[in-house]
């Protein structure tokens, strides 16, 4: 006579896992909820991005829900600047909007800058963590989103001919993201000005050839589908043939 096995008991288990998983997430997502002042010191961060980047790092005052609230905002201001813009200065005046394209643009170079700063990092000593250079990423986007937000209003008090306002406003803003994000590199990973440089060149030359990778490894897979799909195809006219 066969044992008989009781498959309840492995059911249970993972049912009994995944709501401790789950307990586990809800209690780490209250803990971690940001409460007003988290929200004030993002603000603080915009006007004091030396000192508080470097409190950010030290005494731990980033917070995760709020550095992605920066991201959903950027986006949200991303659209509003796209379809409020005046049509005089606006450029997608009759293209059609494309959400899923525009959080691709969006969040594909954060991800590989990401990855990639923190790979050139971990070889050039650095102290950031993944994390840390996720806050600096994230808090460092509020001038863009000011500009998103500035930019379309401020075109409907201007000619076509001072057109030429809205792009220094723009090119303000992200020359204001660029010094944020380059001292935010330099609080996390403790480095001095000139290192801080060198690691954002070779940042930039890794994301480059990240997505040489995987442009070659899609290309490969390509490659692979179509030479099985023929093998398949011959087999299959050679069988029934």
């Amino acid at each position: 006579m066969k044992p008989t096995v009781d498959t309840a008991i492995p059911e249970r288990t993972v049912k009994w896992n995944l709501k401790r998983k789950m307990k586990d997430f809800g209690e780490w997502c209250r803990e971690n909820w940001p409460t007003k002042a988290d929200l004030r010191y993002a603000l603080t961060v915009l006007r004091h991005p030396i000192d508080e980047f470097w409190e950010m790092k030290r005494v731990q005052k980033g917070n995760v829900f709020v550095a992605l609230l920066m991201v959903v905002l950027l986006f949200l201001a991303t659209l509003f600047d796209r379809q409020a813009r005046s049509f005089m200065h606006n450029m997608h005046y009759n293209t059609p909007l494309d959400i899923f394209y525009e959080l691709r643009m969006m969040l594909i170079p954060g991800i590989l800058f990401l990855l990639a700063n923190w790979s050139v990092t971990t070889l050039m000593n650095g102290k950031g963590t993944a994390k840390d250079i996720y806050f600096a990423i994230c808090y460092s986007l509020q001038p863009l989103i000011l500009m998103h937000i500035v930019v379309p209003l401020l075109s409907y008090t201007l000619s076509l001919d001072d057109g030429a306002y809205l792009k220094i406003v723009e090119i303000l803003g992200w020359l204001w993201f660029a010094f944020m994000l380059y001292i935010a590199i330099s609080q996390m990973h403790e480095y001095s000005l000139g290192k801080t440089f060198l690691t954002l060149i070779i940042t930039v030359i890794a994301a480059i050839i990240i997505v040489l990778i995987c442009l070659l490894f899609f290309s490969l897979i390509q490659e692979l589908a179509g030479f099985a799909y023929s093998i398949y195809r011959e087999m299959f006219l050679r069988i029934y043939s």
